[in-house]
């Protein structure tokens, strides 16, 4: 399969993320029932087979719609039975009832709208970070209790978005001396795998915009410690904390990182 997206796909793509993945990010739990109707979304599975595929319409809100059949109709006309097919090969998205079951879970908690970290606000414990369990990549986390700020972050070399903010966390560890950058990669974050050491310090060897502190958690003692209890359960994840006082300022994805950081600088 190409590594291009047509034309089409990309329509697929967009039907797809409007009409059934955006709808249905808000019907989970108890709201399944109030909003959605399983029975007639399983009937679709008669009415939308696509070049042998699973139903392309993996949902739909009754209330925003006039019937089951008319949406089918409506996305089988619309789009290139072969382009849907790719669309869902390349997406990788699970059969009709695992995607059915998914959407009627919901999203893990911390993706819902008001969700906030339990350790937001909160004073944590730094001592982990000098109990040297880490295996050395580059640079040093000497001096972190003397910072005005500190950044923790957890990245693995698999995660597409975590690759994005290499050269932002390089800047700021570079231009604010204030700011103390420390990294930790955990391959296995999900998984719970061993790390390879060597292929981790290859990626890096090779990479030019990494020009801050790396370690490896080779025994996820910062998964433990800070990832874990913080319940944020992605990556990459950014964790600003104050080092004079322990306390967690902010939690998130390192993109968006600098309107929090200048609040808590003023906040120190």
């Amino acid at each position: 399969m190409s590594t291009v997206e047509t034309p089409e796909e990309i329509a697929v793509k967009a039907d797809f993320r409007t009409n059934i993945w955006a709808v249905f990010q808000e019907l989970y739990d108890s709201k399944w029932d109030q909003g959605a109707s399983p029975a007639a979304l399983e009937s679709m599975t008669d009415d939308v087979q696509l070049g042998g595929m699973p139903p392309s319409v993996s949902g739909l809100c009754l209330d925003g719609l006039h019937s089951a059949d008319s949406f089918a109709a409506r996305f089988k006309a619309a789009h290139d039975p072969a382009a849907v097919q790719r669309f869902w090969a390349r997406a990788k998205l699970p059969g009709w009832d695992a995607l059915e079951a998914q959407f009627k879970k919901g999203p893990p908690p911390f993706l819902r709208p008001g969700w906030t970290s339990p350790l937001l606000g909160k004073k944590v414990d730094l001592r982990w970070l000098d109990s040297g369990q880490f295996e050395h990549v580059k640079g040093s986390m000497d001096g972190w209790r003397d910072a005005r700020l500190l950044v923790i972050e957890l990245w693995a070399s698999w995660c597409r978005p975590c690759l994005a903010v290499f050269r932002d966390l390089s800047k700021l560890a570079q231009t604010r001396r204030d700011i103390k950058v420390i990294t930790f990669n955990s391959e296995g974050i999900f998984t719970n795998t061993p790390v390879d050491v060597a292929a981790v310090k290859a990626f890096v060897a090779r990479r030019d915009d990494m020009n801050y502190p790396i370690y490896i958690d080779t025994h996820r003692v910062a998964v433990n410690a800070i990832f874990q209890p913080g319940q944020n359960l992605s990556i990459p994840l950014a964790f600003i904390i104050s080092p004079k006082d322990g306390i967690v300022r902010w939690i998130g994805n390192p993109e968006e990182m600098a309107a929090p950081l200048e609040a808590a600088l003023r906040a120190v």
